[in-house]
């Protein structure tokens, strides 16, 4: 019998918020006025986030990868397949649906609301996506998948809402943009920390390139000086999480819920900057 909690972590669910978070934030700045809008992109980016989780699993479990940390919620490797006993080839239509049904959703949301720009924020969006796990460049397995997650979950995904909606981009906006993508670069990074090599300056350097993700975002917003006095909240928690991560590879990655819950903790501050 298929249990929820493995479908839960062998999709990755409770890392679908990173996704849905620049949707929830450019809402509340319009105020929650159009639901349609709203789950439409939700819509979309469900789709291509199971997408990109899906093609993990399927290229992780072709270049013989084991699973990880598979009694957390977020198990690192091919979990549907090691775990699951999903057929690869399965996995592998279920990733070309999902990346199809986001792609279509993507174009009627463009035909709607005639905003043909977000052709090529979409464009992008899919393109540094794609190119986090497939040949020839497959940013992942060359430490450099935080590049892609930067640009997927904050910079593209933040304006292209906040355009959907008919909102004003400002350099506030984009800090905030900003702000998202080091957020999930840091999960990203955290996450797949036991993918690296112990040798490799990823992990002989960590603490030192996590804390320039983490904190980096963070920073920024000293820029809008009301946005940073609401994100102290956050910012405690990350100083008293970032202090706390010792151990080997397997135990920091162990931290990834910890990450996550900054992260929404962070989205809940900024939409309450916005509607106070």
């Amino acid at each position: 019998m298929i249990k929820f909690n493995d479908v839960a972590k062998g999709l990755k669910l409770p890392l679908y918020f990173t996704s849905i978070s620049p949707i929830l934030i450019a809402w509340s700045f319009n105020l929650f006025k159009n639901y349609f809008l709203f789950i439409l992109m939700v819509v979309i980016v469900f789709f291509m986030q199971a997408a990109l989780n899906l093609s993990m699993d399927y290229f992780d479990n072709l270049n013989n990868l084991g699973v990880k940390n598979k009694d957390t919620l977020f198990p690192v490797g091919p979990y549907l397949i090691k775990n699951m006993n999903v057929k690869p080839e399965y996995l592998k239509k279920a990733f070309l649906i999902s990346l199809i049904i986001s792609i279509i959703a993507g174009i009627f949301l463009i035909i709607f609301t005639g905003k043909y720009i977000l052709i090529l924020i979409g464009f992008l969006a899919v393109f540094v996506s794609l190119i986090y796990v497939l040949p020839p460049f497959k940013l992942d397995a060359r430490g450099l998948g935080e590049i892609s997650t930067f640009f997927s979950f904050g910079i593209f995904s933040l304006i292209g809402a906040f355009i959907v909606f008919s909102e004003i981009i400002n350099i506030k906006i984009i800090l905030i943009a900003i702000l998202l993508g080091f957020l999930a670069s840091a999960i990203r990074f955290l996450h797949h920390i036991t993918e690296d090599k112990k040798e490799s300056n990823r992990v002989k350097n960590f603490k030192l390139i996590y804390v320039l993700i983490l904190f980096s975002g963070f920073i920024i917003q000293l820029y809008n000086i009301k946005l940073f006095i609401f994100l102290i909240p956050a910012i405690i928690i990350s100083i008293l999480h970032f202090i706390t991560i010792k151990g080997n590879q397997l135990k920091i990655s162990r931290k990834t819920n910890e990450i996550v819950i900054i992260q929404i903790i962070s989205t809940i501050l900024i939409i309450m900057y916005f509607l106070l």
